[in-house]
């Protein structure tokens, strides 16, 4: 259930790779390049890879969709491989009914440096990079009911590249790693719980959200945050008295969302302080790991205590 592929091709060399199209999140043809591109090269920043190449994959119905559009959007993408030091090697087009944009991206990394999300510690504390929210604001947007200009935060947090806190937590003792997208917090959180043998403790009230995703929770779940109710029901415990509209939230599928941390609990105020100097200004510790425990993921309850970290 990692993020990437992994493929030695040498004692000191492996491939990573990863492939990722979706439909546009916001309006702007630009903007949705952009968002595109950062999410796409996000899964090998995930692995503590380094991506080098990518190519594009790009579904649109070309009797409908003015070339300019076209151009933006690829424009957006090319400007988040720039600044990621990745070269466009090629891609593909085809013409179809709905936009589907996406690109698969190959790095490299040393086989022992790669960061799985199946070895999270016990004890260590759990970081996110970027807020949630994301889907529940896109799905507003999509349906009408907010503007465009309500999603400016949302956006930048979806255009900003993980490469920069990818680079901060491998100065830091991480033992799992991984991105946040279309499972959701809880649903990846629940992959790292279970193939890393360990229980995963996530405080709502430490969780940063964007302005304005939680009065909408209860009105624009994404479709994909459904499927992530049918999944996570089975392996998180959740409290009676933990607000429904935090709850979406937490299985709010996302799109280009924050890396997930499992960082060693001396070192996780540090981590924060630092991505949070580096751009990543919402930066937090969500939660902690614990020993094996019959639910994977649990999410705490107003009444539970436990000592700050």
């Amino acid at each position: 259930m990692d993020d990437a592929g992994i493929f030695r091709i040498s004692d000191d060399t492996a491939l990573v790779q990863t492939v990722d199209f979706f439909s546009p999140a916001v309006n702007s043809a630009r903007a949705s390049g952009r968002i595109v591109a950062a999410n796409c090269l996000s899964d090998i920043w995930a692995m503590g890879g380094r991506p080098l190449t990518a190519m594009n994959i790009l579904g649109f119905p070309a009797s409908k969709l003015p070339p300019e559009v076209v151009r933006e959007l690829l424009s957006g993408a090319a400007e988040k491989m720039v600044e990621a030091g990745v070269a466009l090697v090629g891609g593909h087009s085809v013409d179809q009914k709905d936009v589907m944009f996406g690109m698969s991206v190959t790095g490299v990394i040393h086989p022992a440096r790669a960061i799985r999300n199946s070895r999270a510690r016990a004890g260590d504390a759990l970081i996110l990079s970027k807020p949630l929210g994301t889907g529940i604001l896109c799905t507003a947007l999509k349906e009408g009911h907010v503007e465009d200009s309500a999603l400016d935060e949302a956006v930048s947090f979806m255009e900003r590249l993980n490469r920069y806190a990818s680079e901060v937590l491998a100065t830091f003792d991480v033992s799992a790693l991984t991105d946040v997208t279309g499972f959701g917090l809880l649903g990846h959180s629940v992959a790292m719980a279970k193939t890393s043998g360990v229980t995963i403790e996530v405080d709502p009230d430490l969780v940063p959200v964007l302005d304005g995703a939680i009065e909408l929770a209860d009105r624009y779940l994404p479709g994909g945050s459904g499927r992530n109710w049918d999944y996570d029901r089975a392996n998180v415990e959740i409290p009676l008295d933990v607000d429904p509209r935090m709850l979406a939230v937490l299985m709010d599928s996302q799109t280009s969302g924050g890396l997930l941390a499992a960082v060693a609990p001396g070192q996780a105020e540090d981590a924060v302080s630092r991505l949070r100097e580096c751009g990543d200004t919402r930066a937090s510790v969500i939660g902690r790991l614990l020993p094996p425990s019959p639910f994977p993921v649990r999410v705490r309850g107003k009444n539970v205590k436990y000592s700050d970290f």
